[in-house]
């Protein structure tokens, strides 16, 4: 949860969505694991960002006097099987100035950690235990909070098993009464949970010797529930058991029931197709905005166009490319990783090249696709420049200062570069997938209408094409520029997300008291 902790767009998501739900006056209370970098950025240094979008991060290390007072421990200690031990945890609070409530769950042996999940490319050995332990306390604590919670809202795999504690908790307590034994804690009707898939490719697989630390009997490791070719599934149990599942755009709803987008879980989630919704991620425009973004050399706004063409120069003289005005300049900001397209991108440097666009790349991953973007580079001086590492000032100037953005992920459930670009005027250049595509409109050059252009193969000579596309229509200014104010015209604000999950959670909560 941005700002304390992230990889990726997940935390920008947590994050935004809770103020936003508060915002719509609901009562939001979040429950992370008190990673270190938690810990830091309420009492030391701030961690420096997991990737090149965690602007928060950046904006309390500048100013040190916005640093908040701390997080509080609030005298509660949860007591949690795992297996044949019993493992303790404090349970830290901090309420944020929107009013959101952040419930932290302190344990330093599993949380203290430089790295969130996994640390130089390798998963943590003992991350089975690590995050069963955190959703069995999640589900623990739902019994301390103030309030009764509606609807227990889960994201990705490292929450998924809370669905299913929650499942045989409410079994347990059900057989209880019916044994004329009757629990506390069972008394009031079950909560309702819903599950956020952000990349199912992603899904928590332990060998099944891992099982005994659930503390469940052995019908939950089964071929209907954990079990997944021998092994256990955290996604897949929270598939199984989650009264509702939510991904990050409506085309990777559909993709992922599909062989090539399920990624070994279609079948499971082919038998939840009614519950499965999309929803497409929103973007904060107070810190992705060209007219008030302080990491811009000149602001600018679809109104008043002028003050791209110095973001653009900037750009230019920072990254080392080719001044002049008459070929476009091509951004690419990512995580350097297969998912990516980071491949197909090496592939058509040399095409882009020929036909005289400037590349800039910005962007930290996989050893083997660092190599090859910085060996593109050295052959094309001037023409292609890569930054290897995370940058927020660069991240957000390649947005304000580039004609375009390159975006050729083999899939993509949602994507968020593509919506900052258009916000700055950016022409996003997609592959057709996921959120990319419900995302961008294909430009018409019949119309005239569009925010960017898409390709679908997933090669290189595809995405070469739809730049060779964008550049015939670069080459006439007037109707690039209609292309660029109907892309900056777009909407994708929070609120508007927010809007789409308040109407699930209500037919979440609906449907329970059926």
């Amino acid at each position: 949860m941005t700002p304390y902790a992230k990889t990726g767009g997940l935390g920008d998501v947590v994050g935004a969505l809770a103020s936003a739900m508060r915002a719509r006056g609901h009562e939001v209370t979040c429950c992370v694991p008190y990673y270190r970098s938690a810990q830091e950025y309420f009492e030391g240094e701030p961690a420096a960002p997991a990737f090149a979008e965690a602007s928060t991060f950046a904006k309390a290390a500048a100013d040190k006097s916005a640093r908040p007072a701390g997080a509080k421990a609030v005298g509660l200690t949860l007591n949690i099987p795992l297996g044949s031990r019993t493992v303790s945890g404090e349970v830290w609070e901090w309420t944020q100035a929107d009013g959101v409530r952040v419930l932290f769950v302190r344990r330093d042996e599993f949380f203290d950690r430089t790295e969130l999940y996994d640390v130089g490319g390798r998963a943590y050995d003992d991350n089975a235990e690590r995050f069963l332990f955190f959703a069995k306390a999640v589900v623990e604590l739902a019994r301390h909070t103030r309030y009764r919670a509606d609807v227990v809202h889960c994201h990705d795999w490292q929450a998924a098993f809370v669905p299913v504690q929650m499942t045989y908790q409410t079994q347990r307590g059900m057989a209880a009464e019916r044994a004329g034994r009757p629990q506390p804690w069972s008394a009031a009707p079950p909560v309702k949970t819903l599950l956020t898939i952000h990349n199912v490719a992603y899904q928590g697989i332990f060998w099944s010797l891992d099982f005994p630390l659930t503390n469940l009997p052995r019908e939950y490791f089964t071929m209907g529930t954990l079990e997944y070719y021998g092994q256990m599934n955290l996604l897949k149990g929270g598939i199984v058991f989650a009264d509702s599942i939510s991904t990050v755009s409506p085309t990777y709803a559909e993709e992922i029931v599909t062989a090539g987008g399920g990624f070994g879980l279609e079948g499971v989630l082919a038998t939840r197709t009614k519950d499965l919704h999309g929803i497409v991620n929103g973007v904060d425009y107070g810190r992705w905005d060209p007219e008030t973004d302080p990491h811009l050399r000149s602001r600018y706004g679809r109104e008043e166009l002028g003050g791209k063409r110095a973001c653009r120069e900037d750009l230019l003289t920072k990254m080392r490319l080719d001044a002049g005005d008459r070929q476009p300049v091509a951004g690419f900001v990512s995580r350097l990783t297969a998912q990516k397209g980071v491949e197909i991108l090496a592939g058509a440097l040399k095409g882009l090249v020929r036909m005289g666009v400037r590349v800039a790349i910005l962007g930290k991953g996989e050893a083997e696709y660092e190599s090859m973007l910085t060996e593109v580079a050295r052959r094309y001086p001037g023409r292609v420049s890569v930054r290897i590492g995370h940058d927020e000032e660069l991240a957000h100037q390649i947005q304000g200062g580039a004609d375009m953005l390159l975006v050729p992920s083999q899939y993509e459930p949602c994507g968020l570069t593509q919506l900052y670009a258009m916000k700055y005027g950016t022409i996003p250049v997609v592959r057709a997938t996921g959120g990319l595509d419900d995302t961008v409109q294909a430009y018409d050059a019949r119309t005239g209408r569009g925010t960017g252009f898409k390709f679908a193969a997933y090669t290189a000579e595809a995405l070469t094409g739809a730049v060779r596309r964008a550049i015939m229509l670069y080459k006439q200014p007037r109707k690039w520029e209609k292309l660029m104010r109907e892309a900056m015209a777009g909407d994708f604000s929070w609120p508007a997300s927010a809007r789409e999950y308040e109407k699930l959670y209500a037919a979440v909560v609906h449907a329970a008291s059926k």
